[in-house]
């Protein structure tokens, strides 16, 4: 069956929301990692990865074309092409359900 958002009560909603942009952000951050990987750079934890993204990196946006190519040392390692794209909000015997697709990815 199929939901509007009105039928869902606004802390339900709320935390549906959360975790579908928590997984996507979190599935992206991984792409990107991959990314990297493929280029040669690789960390030892986190904060090595943080620091490198902070002073090496840098992220270009077109938004005419819903595109965002990521860098490392003004090399394209990533890209993504986003246009968000959210299913209908369902419920079932197994609760609700919301998904949507962040877009595509390429490995540069």
């Amino acid at each position: 069956m199929t939901l509007n958002k009105s039928q869902i009560p606004e802390p339900r909603l709320a935390s549906i929301t959360s975790k579908l942009f928590s997984g996507l952000q979190t599935k992206l951050e991984d792409y990107i990692i991959e990314g990297l990987k493929r280029k040669g750079f690789e960390f030892e934890n986190r904060t090595d990865l943080e620091e490198f993204i902070k002073t090496r990196c840098e992220c270009k946006d077109n938004i005419y074309f819903k595109e965002r190519i990521y860098y490392a040392d003004n090399i394209p390692f990533f890209l993504h092409k986003y246009e968000i794209i959210y299913e209908p909000i369902t419920e079932d015997n197994n609760g609700i359900k919301m998904s949507a697709n962040y877009g595509s990815y390429a490995y540069l």
